[in-house]
């Protein structure tokens, strides 16, 4: 129980983190690091260079085993596209993994640690609807601009060249912050946990994603994606139900509950040196009750608003995330994207309401510093495991870096590939010379990864702060990217004037804001509430507003025939039946995404909050409902995730396991059959498409023939 301030330590479960000082005094510990590594750099090396090696060599072996038994034809196409034909759950698991970041793990728990369970909420709500809403652009993607390998070149074949490099330099600002947050994040968290040089971290981090994705492009990175997914997942689960079933520290949503409760009590004395400015003591400013365990958060709600805001940037104006769709098959894209979303709304929910307010509820002596540099969810791991804790989380972190590192990394090699090389050096460059350049770009820009994370270390600039400015500075192209394939009005110079008028307005107010609500502008300043929000609304309001008006008064009246002229590489047969592309197919499709992600994206953001708003300050029977969702929601993403790609590729796996245990020779007769009529189709198309007719038509057959008796 607290204490009126007289005992030392004011509770007895944080008794570690207290000392008598001065006589009768109680001094907290300054904070919960204090400078010092819990693991050698040995482990530290062992994981970035480990790890990096293993994943370079296994990705690389799986995409061999892949074109060995499978037949896979590695071509520029192939390289930059995985043939358009990924199913739909190596989609979801490529969205979740693309879209978990080192911010998704660390500064989740920032803002658990900050506002309670507001903030968990507000995190995974606020970053999955964007995923939920960009299924829609996947589909029009396939109706509009079915041969397309970058989102640039649609914005070309529509707007043409002004536009291009207007939308191709807010594609690459993107890249970069999001390259930025990753490696500030992952050597941040290296550093404190192992005394690994940040400086060397965040060169070497990266290393091993160039070796596998210059080895297999896209598909090698999808490859990678999913594993990284599974461990991912795993680490997930353990924490989760260490928190709430099994720690002896923890261990229920009650002990949770009641600690919550104790920490944010009214009584308990917060100044120095019982407490250190930035540590988290007492009740929480602008939360109702002052409570940790309430929905009614100003500061939870700001930062959800941001968290909306800054997200739809990175989604619909990252290039990977549309390297993905163009990835998927027609049929399979709108179902990805869902079930990516909702899947990942685990990772931040359930992590964070578990490590997030454990910290609070273990009373670590975390400070506002470590907080905004990812340092809450290592602490609680270390707290709860010791150093077995830590290398899980660290191990977590690896994953996620690398595998959102890789996407980073093809979305980069396409632009410079197609949008750069391919549209303005050499128009006629065949499928070699884009294999070539897509692979040094790749080389180039992952060495540029680490340079700009020391940079960005040095002027001080920690995650925190970059997440919440990444709004700002890229919002305003968000809807005018939008409006490019769902609204034929809109018009190319209205997409300009949007995006860059709105950008500097946002960027205005932002720095405005801070001037005059703080009296000075700097990183402290800048990185606060009031400014943050200020400037993502402006940005991205004013860029959708000032392209909606410009097209109503000159619109466009588009056809979408430019962007359905846009040409692949190397044409070749697909193995897609020509089905998959028919315009009724798509349009249910459409309709199907519009229902369900339109759906989800009222229910998460606006349905839970309202109905959790009466609770006020939750009871222990409502946080312990809370609990259990995010339990639940945590443990059925991860089965979802982790099975479903192995289901619907275990013909694929059938393939390369028999073909690895059949003698080489009888592998080889199979393939030159398989030549001899790739040639014969070739030369008779009217063949071709009755085996796809005949091949769809067994797939039907096949449910039948089990069900009957």
């Amino acid at each position: 129980m607290a204490s009126s301030g007289s005992r030392c330590p004011p509770f007895d479960f944080s008794g570690k983190y207290y000392d008598v000082v001065s006589g009768d005094g109680c001094g907290r510990q300054s904070s919960f690091f204090e400078g010092k590594a819990v693991l050698n750099q040995s482990v530290g090396y062992s994981v970035i260079l480990g790890f990096g090696a293993f994943f370079a060599v296994f990705t690389s072996f799986l995409v061999w085993l892949e074109k060995r038994y499978v037949g896979s034809k590695h071509t520029s196409e192939w390289f930059n596209t995985a043939g358009r034909n990924v199913k739909t759950g190596l989609i979801a698991s490529v969205i979740v993994s693309q879209w978990t970041w080192a911010a998704t793990i660390l500064q989740s728990s920032n803002v658990a640690w900050q506002y309670g369970v507001s903030g968990p909420f507000w995190y995974a709500s606020g970053a999955t609807i964007q995923v939920l809403l960009f299924g829609i652009m996947a589909i029009e993607i396939k109706r509009k601009a079915p041969h397309a390998h970058t989102v640039c070149e649609i914005v070309k074949a529509r707007w043409g060249t002004a536009a291009h490099i207007v939308f191709l330099s807010f594609c690459f600002l993107t890249n970069i912050i999001v390259t930025a947050m990753l490696l500030l994040g992952g050597s941040a968290v290296v550093n404190a946990l192992t005394g690994v040089n940040i400086y060397a971290a965040s060169f070497l981090i990266p290393l091993g994603v160039i070796v596998y994705t210059l080895a297999g492009g896209l598909k090698a990175t999808f490859l990678a994606s999913y594993i990284h997914s599974v461990i991912v997942h795993v680490v997930l689960v353990i924490f989760v139900y260490l928190v709430y079933t099994a720690s002896n520290e923890l261990g229920s949503p009650k002990v949770v509950y009641d600690r919550l409760v104790e920490v944010a009590s009214k009584s308990r004395i917060c100044q120095e040196p019982i407490s250190h400015h930035g540590q988290s003591c007492g009740p929480v400013g602008g939360n109702y009750k002052g409570s940790y365990l309430t929905m009614l958060s100003s500061g939870g709600l700001v930062f959800g608003i941001i968290n909306i805001v800054g997200n739809f940037g990175t989604v619909f104006v990252d290039n990977g995330y549309w390297v993905s769709a163009i990835a998927a098959r027609p049929s399979s894209t709108h179902k990805g994207y869902l079930l990516g979303g909702l899947v990942w709304f685990a990772v931040p929910f359930s992590l964070a309401t578990s490590l997030g307010l454990g910290a609070l509820a273990l009373d670590l002596p975390i400070t506002a510093s470590e907080a905004s540099r990812g340092l809450v969810p290592p602490a609680t791991a270390i707290a709860l495991m010791g150093k077995g804790g830590s290398v899980l989380l660290l191990t977590m972190l690896f994953m996620a870096v690398t595998s959102a590192g890789s996407s980073e990394l093809i979305a980069v090699s396409s632009l410079c590939t197609y949008d750069i090389y391919r549209t303005y050096i050499d128009p006629d460059a065949t499928g070699k010379t884009i294999l070539k350049v897509s692979r040094a770009v790749i080389l180039g820009f992952g060495c540029f990864m680490g340079l700009l994370a020391v940079i960005l270390n040095k002027a001080g600039v920690s995650l925190g702060w970059m997440y919440l400015a990444m709004g700002v500075l890229i919002g305003s192209a968000v809807l005018p990217i939008a409006f490019m394939l769902l609204w034929r009005k809109a018009s190319a110079i209205g997409a300009i004037l949007g995006a860059t008028i709105g950008c500097l307005l946002g960027i205005i107010t932002w720095l405005s804001v801070a001037k005059i609500e703080y009296g000075r502008v700097n990183l402290d300043t800048t990185g606060r509430n009031a400014p943050m929000l200020a400037g993502n609304l402006v940005s991205i309001l004013t860029g959708g507003a000032i392209h909606a008006i410009c097209s109503f008064v000159s619109p466009q009246n588009y056809d979408w025939g430019t962007t359905k002229q846009i040409t692949v590489v190397e044409k070749e047969k697909s193995e897609l039946p020509a089905e998959e592309y028919k315009e009724e197919k798509l349009l249910r499709a459409k309709a199907w995404i519009v229902k369900w992600g339109v759906g989800f994206t009222f229910v998460i953001v606006l349905l839970w909050p309202l109905l959790s708003l009466p609770a006020g300050d939750f009871s222990i029977g409502y946080f312990t409902f809370w609990a259990v969702i995010a339990i639940a929601w945590g443990t059925i993403g991860s089965i979802a995730i982790i099975a479903l790609p192995v289901f619907e590729s275990w013909e694929t796996i059938q393939s390369v396991l028999l073909g690895m245990f059949t003698n080489d020779r009888l592998m080889e007769k199979v393939e030159e059959m398989n030549l001899r009529m790739r040639t014969i189709m070739l030369a008779i198309p009217e063949a071709e498409r009755i085996y796809l007719l005949e091949k769809e038509k067994a797939k039907k057959e096949e449910p039948l023939e089990q069900v009957q008796p």
